[in-house]
C-alpha cells in the first residue's frame, strides 16, 4: 500500500518555480488545474515503507477524473504497481545569497583577459581593462565553480566573469574602477541553487524592428533556453521575465517600454564605463535617442550586457518590498538571510547589516536615485531634447528596495 507523505509542484497561476505544496485535502481533479507539474512523495508498504516518487503526469487522464483525495486514490492502487523513482524531489528551500568578496579571502588587482599570465602584474589601474579576483594567502580555488556558480557585482551592477589561471577576470571592471573608483565587488552565490553560464550579445544576436511607429526587440540566445532559466544583464542591471522575456528556445522578446533608459543610463555612467553606448559628459541627448536601433545595438553589445542561462528550469524568483527605515539609505526587514536587495531600478547594491534590538537594518552603498526634471525640455524650450540636469528643489528620492528571492528546493540532509 502506498501512503502520501508531500508533494513538490509548480503552479500554472505564478509558474515561476517548485513549491513544496501539500495536497492532501484537494480533490485530484482539481490537481493540474492548480499545478503544471506536480510530483508526490509516498512510502511503499510493499518495500519496508521506502520513500518512493511518483509523477502525477503519467496518471494526469486517470486523475482527471477522480474526484477523491489523493490518499484515497493511492489506497485504491494497493493491488497496483504504480509507477515510482528512487529519486525523491528536494524538501526545503535554498536560496541565492550575497557576499563581500573583498572581506571574504579574495583580493582585486588589475588585469587583462586577453593577455598572457607574464604580463598581468605589470599591469596598473589605468591601463587595465579588467580585475582580476585572486584568493588573498594564495591557495587552491576552483574558479570554474566560482565562475559557473556566481553572478559578480561592481558598483550595484553585475559584470561578466571568465575563469584563468589561478583568477576569475571581471570583464570591463578595470574601467568601471576608472569611471567611479570607490568600487566594492559583490558576489551572487548560486552554488547550491544551480549552476550557470553567461554569454556576450553580438550584434548578429539582435533584431530591431519598428512597425507603425512602435519599435520591437529581440536578442537571441547563444544556446537552446529549453529546459533552462533565463535572465539578462542589459547595461549591468539585472532584468527578469518581465522585461526579458524568452518566447521560444532561442529568442528574448524586451519589452523596452518596461523600462526608463534614461533614467539608468544617466545613473549609471557615473558608476560604470558606458562609454560605448554615450559619454560619461554628454548631458543632452535628442528624445528619440532611446528608442533607436543604434542606441539599442550599442547597450546590448556592451560588455554590460549579456545573457545569463541556469541549468536549472524551476528555479522560483520573486521580490518582496522592503520598509524604509527612519535614516536615508536603510531598510528594515524581518528577513535573517543573506538575501540580494534589487532596487527599483534594477542596480543590486553592497549593503551592511545593523542590529538594534529586533530590527534588523540593511544600509545601501549606492546613494539616492537621481529626479531628473520632467526629463525633457519640451519642444518650446530646447527642441524636444532629454537632459541630465534636476531641480534643486527636489533632485533626488530614495531608492525603493526590494528582497530577490532566487531559490530552489533541494534534498535536505
Amino acid at each position: 500500500m502506498y501512503t502520501y507523505q508531500r508533494a513538490v509542484g509548480v503552479s500554472r497561476r505564478a509558474p515561476q518555480g517548485e513549491e513544496l505544496v501539500d495536497i492532501s485535502a484537494m480533490a485530484c481533479n482539481k490537481l493540474f488545474t492548480e499545478y503544471s507539474r506536480l510530483i508526490i512523495v509516498v512510502t511503499d508498504g510493499l518495500a519496508n515503507n521506502r520513500q518512493v516518487a511518483i509523477d502525477l503526469q503519467n496518471y494526469y487522464v486517470e486523475l482527471g477524473s477522480y474526484s477523491g483525495k489523493i490518499q484515497q486514490w493511492l489506497t485504491s492502487k494497493a493491488t497496483t504497481v504504480l509507477i515510482t523513482s528512487n529519486v525523491l524531489p528536494g524538501d526545503r528551500y535554498r536560496f541565492v545569497t550575497t557576499h563581500d568578496i573583498q572581506y571574504r579571502w579574495f583580493s582585486l588587482k588589475p588585469g587583462n583577459a586577453d593577455m598572457g599570465d607574464g604580463h598581468q602584474d605589470s599591469l596598473d589601474t589605468v591601463e587595465a581593462p579588467d580585475i582580476r579576483v585572486v584568493k588573498t594567502d594564495n591557495s587552491d580555488v576552483d574558479f570554474d565553480a566560482l565562475v559557473n556558480r556566481g553572478l559578480f557585482i561592481i558598483n550595484g551592477h553585475l559584470v561578466r566573469a571568465v575563469k584563468g589561471n589561478r583568477c576569475a577576470y571581471l570583464l570591463n571592471a578595470g574601467k568601471h574602477f576608472n569611471v567611479y573608483d570607490n568600487i566594492h565587488v559583490n558576489y551572487l552565490n548560486f552554488n547550491t541553487v544551480s549552476t550557470l553560464k553567461t554569454y556576450p550579445i553580438t550584434e548578429t544576436d539582435i533584431d530591431f524592428k519598428e512597425i507603425n511607429g512602435i519599435p520591437f526587440l529581440h536578442v537571441k540566445s547563444p544556446v537552446n533556453m529549453s529546459g533552462k532559466t533565463c535572465l539578462m544583464s542589459i547595461g549591468g542591471r539585472l532584468y527578469l521575465n518581465d522585461v526579458a522575456m524568452p518566447t521560444g528556445d532561442t529568442t528574448f522578446a524586451i519589452n523596452i517600454n518596461k523600462v526608463d533608459w534614461f533614467s539608468a543610463i544617466f545613473d549609471s555612467k557615473e558608476l560604470i564605463n558606458l562609454s560605448s553606448v554615450i559619454a560619461k559628459e554628454r548631458m543632452v541627448v535628442d528624445k528619440g535617442f532611446f528608442r533607436t536601433k543604434e542606441f539599442f545595438t550599442k547597450l546590448l553589445t556592451d560588455k554590460s550586457s549579456f545573457t545569463i542561462v541556469l541549468d536549472n528550469p524551476y528555479l522560483d524568483i520573486s521580490v518582496k518590498p522592503m520598509v524604509n527605515y527612519l535614516y536615508p539609505f536603510t531598510y528594515h526587514t524581518e528577513e535573517t538571510k543573506q538575501l540580494p536587495i534589487l532596487t527599483g531600478n534594477g542596480l543590486l547594491p553592497k549593503y551592511f547589516t545593523r542590529r538594534i534590538i529586533n530590527r534588523r537594518l540593511l544600509d545601501i552603498d549606492i546613494g539616492v536615485q537621481k529626479l531628473y526634471v520632467n526629463k525633457t525640455t519640451g519642444i518650446q524650450n530646447g527642441g524636444d531634447l532629454y537632459h541630465g540636469f534636476k531641480s534643486k528643489y527636489a533632485p533626488s528620492r530614495l531608492h525603493p528596495g526590494y528582497l530577490l528571492y532566487i531559490r530552489a528546493i533541494i534534498q535536505g540532509t
